[in-house]
């Protein structure tokens, strides 16, 4: 039963992200504690009596209060991350009793805090808060152990136990508790203690979401991507010929109709606010086009913001909708790659899971600088699906394969002229009925007054009436006076000015100059003007506007008109109130058709705004524009509050610290980009920046931050007028950003971005002095020694002097005992301990010496990760320790990482605790204490837990279990590593990891073609991520490996046709040749050659003259081998090249066959004197055979005396060829010698034909009808022959009714059917 004061049942019918994780329970306990702290004022503080004293008492005591506040933290934290669902009761009963613990606790605090404060009763309320610190840290075990990997339930039970004795232990401290004297305590240093634990705290309550091992949250992509809804100010022309709304369901009629194979592109083509995207959303939402594709409409919207990050989530949407949950999921872990969009489209095809025909994607605003978005849209929608796409430039549609143009300009004017019968309220002159066709809405006199005059003003250009019809109906059908002022803006001098994008027509600058003129004041003017600072076509929520308008709403720091707060306004949805004078702005620019409202659920969601109105409004800004962004920007980071652990002293703005309320992280880089503020693009450089971002999912959105904000700094660096550079400070700032930009975007790896690095970094500190700015001056100091501590170039003894010298003038400025202090003593024992020069035994005693300082700032309360990460490292120093004994420094080691531990869990710090679970392996396995096999053990499940890597390649070597289970487990662990060995965070090892991948892959091809295909697929595309970080700029020799790789891989073909495959393997092999040289890598260089030969090889075909082509290429690859492969230096890699350009010669089929026969009699000759009989008796059989073949092609020589030749070697070659060796080899080398017997010209023909009927039947007693049928008949043919010839009638005639009998299964029997038959004729006489 719950100790604290009951509350009423609260309703259930909208839960929350948190309810739902708590539960009911958890629910009611967390609402419980949260009432006792802050009674409301529905209860009042008569009603709260004991708990309203006690909390008053909280301010005579100045330790309780954090320490009370604590408390109920830590249960409320580890309530909220155990009673999730999936838990065993055994945690769910550890819980319960920390809870029961917890409150037994708390009521004794509250009790001692009624009595009058003494030091005996502050000395008891800390003994008390000691126990519930222990309570907490068990919780955090729990917390810690609730997502259990399957390895890690293996010691869940022992864990538990531990647990309880624990609680057991606690418990009987609570009942025995008392205090023996505790006078004299440090009130302060015990408050600070607790302040540090406050904020850790909090810091998890807030991220706590964010580490939670959940699901992908997958609703972005379900909700909205729908088409905008249609208004009072569109006029339906889906059924009129003269409207382009009626051509395009025409087409998508004629489509379906026609079922033709590929579905149409259609692109509609306009000026601005011509009513393009009216006309599309139209015909997505008309019954005729909703029947032809029931699946539904998904709508794209580009606009002039759009980034990478729009065509990441549009394609994940898209995903989502064709291909399911489980596609999405997989393509989200692939958002942060180059290739994203290849892969996103080829996992689209294959996963599909509806008929694409049945939906309609409509892109809509697509400019010209977009086309690149617009492709790769289109690469991942399936042709099937109809696409229609928006644009105001003729070249989008032009450059788009296959698409159709649609063109629209304005409205017909009857369309206009409903248009404003409509705003004024008109109805037809027959009360009840519809006007026929002929019918005018107007009469002759109102035409003539003033419809007319409106609709060759506006030009029927269709945001221009619209606009008119808005003013008309905002003031009743007062039609006189917008006329007169659209009549006055037409001959006013300035209004001949040059068109542009966004006024692509004079009418549409006219009515939105009129339109402007008609709102109430400059104040309002101006507030327009800055909507021209936010994003067009998208929803804007009001809270951007409230904060946007501050300027016109008068409002100073946080009160409004007068004196007092004016956020009274809230939506019904309860959340953030609307400034009064927000709503009116808001009502006059709609009222004026400036602004569309949207309207979600009966509430006010937001407004949009027209791109051409937008641009409008920008245009006003001029040289406010600035202003105006910066305003945005600080408006949005004025109430951070500045975090006491920021390092970054000379930072104004902490951008990550404001709450991402849907619009600020996705657009603060633009704002800042055009506000040209050097700080604030300089706080989105920041590893807090990179943090906020990861942890709402959005590293594509970073990745886009980064690119925007380097061009920012790099124009205003490159820009002598900017007035950043009359502020050595701010210059010094930008420097420091676009180096900082460098690093964290590309990484420390490469060489050419760590040069970079430290000349801007040079260059900012030349630019700022240590008295001008001293913070800014000591974080470049301390991230210059930092990069040289990381640098590739140069000598490594001259980089570690020159980043200790960085970082003791670092340490001039950043006082003792502050965290950037700490941090640059981190660094530097990182630098020692990473030295490779010097004495190992001073370098590991600077190192710890370093660390221990920075340990004594970096507490777990103050800075839990940064303890945590000096931890590790401290242990590392202890484990390379020389002096003091062995055994000694690893459990020092081993004490480092298990406080490492502490902090980093698989899901909130997968890097590091995989780093902190391999040292303690390494630490486990190195020990000399204990008993060996048990520590053996120890390291094993470190191991287990933390190098999936390595479990990996050992289950890729594995002897025991089958071979095909052992590989599929190396892939999952493989795969395991991909997951926290990112391209972003450990790009070496993550290439590394896809190459030992790939080498998994190749040893699971079996003799299956489908999984030969398929593993051959994943092999190159293992390849080609690999070369995504050793390009050939930075690592070419691994570059080049790759491209070997692929060459081999493309040989053997993947899901292409044979003749592009070579080619593509071809291109590999010269791409590897561009860096292997026959000076710099003459093995490689050469190896590559003879590949490149066989390539050339199996591109043969029946084209004789292509052919010849190719034997020149291949014969010309093998001489430039043999440029390096000698007989002195490599015979056997010289004899292999020898042996395959005899063949090359052998294959000549061109008029100059003789002097390439001797060519290849003189290869196969020189292979001999390596490839002996006695050396290498296989490959001298197999010369002898290749020899006797040329010998019978010989031109030279004389034919009977070649043939004498070829039969000494097919008799060599058969004194080590057997037909217990090789059987196959044997009876072809028999077969050839009977040939060679039936036409030997020496000798009596009768024995010659003797010897070949013996040769052919030692060749048919492998070659069988049944084993090898074809060669079965070719054999036998041949002994008929000869059997023939040597008068054996009976005999031949057998074996020719043998294999007429056989028939139509031999291949060549369309050939030899006629001879056949002939012979057994002529021998069926002679028997």
């Amino acid at each position: 039963m719950s100790m604290l004061p009951p509350l009423p049942e609260a309703a259930d019918d909208h839960q929350g992200f948190a309810s739902r994780i708590l539960g009911r329970r958890g629910r009611h306990f967390v609402l419980n504690a949260q009432h006792w702290l802050a009674p409301s004022a529905s209860v009042g503080l008569a009603g709260a009596s004991a708990i309203g004293t006690a909390a008053d008492t909280v301010d005579q005591v100045p330790v309780v209060g954090p320490v009370l506040r604590l408390c109920l933290l830590v249960v409320q934290v580890g309530t909220l991350a155990v009673l999730a669902d999936g838990h065993d009761a055994r945690r769910k009963d550890a819980v319960q009793r920390c809870e029961a613990i917890a409150f037994d606790v708390l009521c004794r605090i509250f009790e001692q805090l009624r009595k009058d404060p003494t030091e005996f009763g502050a000395a008891y309320v800390e003994q008390l808060c000691s126990l519930m610190a222990q309570v907490g840290s068990i919780l955090e075990q729990v917390e810690a152990t609730s997502f259990m990997t399957p390895v890690k339930d293996m010691m869940a039970d022992a864990i538990v136990h531990g647990w309880e004795q624990q609680l057991k232990d606690i418990h009987d401290k609570l009942i025995n508790s008392s205090v023996h004297g505790a006078v004299g305590r440090a009130v302060d240093r015990v408050e600070h203690g607790v302040g540090g634990l406050m904020k850790r705290m909090c810091e998890l309550g807030r991220n706590l979401a964010g580490s939670l091992p959940s699901e992908p949250d997958l609703s972005m992509y379900e909700v909205g991507w729908l088409p905008p809804v249609l208004g009072g100010g569109h006029v339906a022309g889906v059924d009129k010929h003269g409207r382009v709304e009626h051509a395009i369901v025409s087409m998508l009629e004629g489509y379906a109709r026609e079922g033709a194979a590929e579905a149409p592109r259609i692109g509609v083509y306009g000026i601005g606010g011509c009513g393009k995207s009216t006309a599309c959303a139209e015909v997505a939402t008309c019954e005729r086009v909703r029947t032809l594709f029931p699946l539904g409409t998904v709508w794209v919207q580009l606009s002039d913001t759009s980034t990478s990050e729009t065509v990441a989530t549009a394609i994940l949407a898209l995903v989502y909708r064709f291909c399911g949950e489980a596609a999405t999921k997989r393509c989200q872990q692939l958002t942060g790659r180059k290739d994203f969009v290849a892969l996103a489209a080829s996992d689209f095809q294959a996963s599909l899971m509806v008929d694409a025909s049945k939906w309609l994607i409509i892109i809509d605003d697509v400019r010209y600088e977009q086309v690149g978005m617009l492709t790769q849209l289109l690469l991942v929608v399936s042709r099937t699906t109809p696409v229609l796409f928006t644009t105001r430039s003729q070249i989008v549609v032009a450059l788009v394969t296959g698409a159709v143009r649609l063109s629209i300009s304005s409205w017909p004017e009857d369309d206009a002229r409903a248009l404003l019968a409509r705003a004024i309220g008109k109805r037809p002159r027959a009360i009840g009925k519809r006007p026929t066709e002929n019918e005018p809405v107007f009469s002759a006199e109102e035409e003539a007054a003033w419809v007319r005059r409106v609709l060759d003003l506006t030009q029927c250009h269709v945001l221009s009436v619209s606009i008119v019809a808005a003013l008309l109906s905002a003031r009743c059908g007062m039609w006189r006076p917008i006329v007169a002022a659209l009549e006055h803006q037409w001959t006013d001098p300035s209004f001949q000015r040059p068109l542009t994008d966004m006024n692509p027509m004079r009418s549409v600058r006219a009515t939105l100059d009129v339109s402007r003129g008609y709102l109430p004041n400059d104040d309002y003017r101006r507030a327009f003007a800055a909507v021209g600072i936010l994003p067009a076509n998208e929803q804007i929520g009001l809270h951007v506007l409230d904060r946007l308008w501050r300027p016109q709403l008068g409002v100073i720091g946080d009160a409004a008109e007068g004196a007092c707060p004016s956020r009274l306004k809230r939506r019904s949805d309860g959340s953030d109130a609307v400034h009064p004078s927000t709503l009116r702005l808001l009502d006059a620019l709609v009222r004026a058709g400036l602004l569309h409202l949207e309207v979600a659920d009966g509430d006010l969601a937001g407004v949009v705004i027209h791109p051409v109105v937008c641009g409008y409004a920008h245009s006003l800004l001029c040289e406010d524009g600035v202003a105006t962004h910066h305003r945005l920007v600080h408006e949005y980071t004025r109430e951070c509050p500045a975090d006491d652990a920021d390092t970054h002293g000379w930072l104004s703005y902490h951008v990550w610290a404001a709450a991402d309320d849907g619009y600020w992280y996705n657009n603060v880089a633009r704002h800042a980009a055009a506000s040209e503020d050097v700080l604030a693009l300089a706080s989105l450089m920041t590893d807090e920046w990179y943090a906020a971002r990861a942890r709402t999912g959005s590293l594509v959105g970073h990745q886009a931050d980064v690119a925007l904000v380097l061009a920012s700094l790099r124009a205003i660096v490159d820009d002598e007028d900017h007035s950043a550079h009359n502020s050595p400070m701010l210059l010094g700032a930008a420097h420091w950003g676009l180096a900082m930009g460098l690093l964290h975007y590309k990484g420390y790896q490469t060489a050419a971005i760590q040069e970079a690095a430290v000349i801007l970094l040079r260059r900012g500190l030349d630019e700022v002095s240590q008295a001008a700015a001293p913070f800014l001056w000591a974080e470049m100091q301390n991230d210059l020694g930092n990069v040289y501590s990381y640098r590739v170039n140069g000598d490594k003894a001259a980089n570690f002097q020159k980043a200790v010298r960085c970082y003791y003038n670092a340490l001039e400025v950043r006082m003792q005992d502050t965290l950037a202090w700490a941090e640059t003593q981190h660094c530097l024992g990182m630098a020692y301990a990473d030295r490779e020069g010097g004495n190992k035994a001073a370098n590991m005693e600077e190192a710890l010496a370093y660390f221990r300082r920075a340990l004594d700032v970096r507490t777990r309360d103050a800075a839990p990760l940064q303890w945590a990460d000096s931890n590790l490292k401290m242990g590392a120093a202890y484990a390379a320790r020389v002096d003091g004994g062995r055994a000694a420094n690893l459990q020092e080691a081993m004490a480092c990482y298990r406080r490492a531990l502490e902090v980093w869990t698989r899901e909130t710090a997968p890097l590091q605790w995989a780093a902190a679970q391999q040292n303690m392996g390494r630490a486990c396995a190195e020990r000399v204490s204990g008993n060996k096999a048990a520590n053996i053990e120890e390291a094993v499940a470190f191991y287990r837990r933390a190098l999936h890597h390595c479990l990996g390649l050992a289950y890729a070597q594995r002897v025991h279990g089958e071979k095909a289970a052992n590989l599929e487990e190396a892939v999952i662990c493989f795969g395991h590593v991909l997951d926290v060995w990112t391209r972003e965070s450990m790009p070496l090892e993550w290439a590394t990891t896809q190459l030992e991948l790939a080498e998994i892959y190749e040893r699971r091809m079996g003799v299956d073609k489908d999984a030969q295909q398929a593993n051959m697929k994943e092999m190159l595309a293992c390849y080609r991520r690999t070369l995504e970080v050793w390009t050939r700029e930075t690592a070419p020799y691994s570059w080049a490996r790759m491209q070997d790789r692929m060459g081999s891989t493309r040989t053997l073909g993947v899901d292409r046709d044979k003749a592009e495959n070579l080619e593509a393997a071809v291109a590999c092999y010269r791409r590897a040749l561009e860096v292997w040289t026959q000076e710099t890598t003459p093995q490689q260089w050469a190896t590559t050659q003879v590949r490149l030969a066989d390539i050339y090889k199996l591109q043969m075909e029946d084209d004789k003259e292509a052919d010849e082509a190719k034997i020149a290429e291949m014969k010309e690859c093998y001489r430039r081998a043999l440029e390096v492969w000698t007989r002195e230096t490599a015979p056997t890699s010289w004899a292999e090249t020898l042996s395959s350009m005899g063949s090359a010669c052998v294959r000549c089929v061109g008029c100059d066959m003789a002097a390439s026969m001797e060519e290849a009699l003189s290869c196969f000759g020189r292979v001999l004197q390596v490839w002996t009989r006695d050396a290498a008796p296989r490959q001298w059989a197999l010369m002898q055979v290749n020899m006797a073949y040329v010998h019978r092609r010989r031109a030279s020589g004389g034919a009977a005396a070649n043939l004498e030749e070829a039969l000494v070697c097919y008799q060599n070659a058969l004194e080590v060829l057997t037909r217990e060796h090789d059987a196959q080899l044997w009876a072809g080398v028999q077969y050839s010698m009977g040939t060679a017997y039936a036409e030997r010209v020496y000798g009596d023909k009768a024995a010659n034909l003797e010897e070949a009927v013996a040769c052919y039947r030692h060749a048919l007693e492998v070659r069988t009808q049944e084993a090898t049928p074809q060669l079965w008949a070719k054999t036998t043919w041949c002994m008929v022959v000869a059997l023939q010839g040597g008068e054996r009638w009976a005999q031949a005639l057998e074996k020719a009714r043998a294999l007429q009998a056989f028939g139509s299964g031999w291949k060549q029997w369309d050939q030899m059917e006629a001879p056949l038959v002939a012979r057994v004729t002529q021998l069926e006489r002679e028997v």
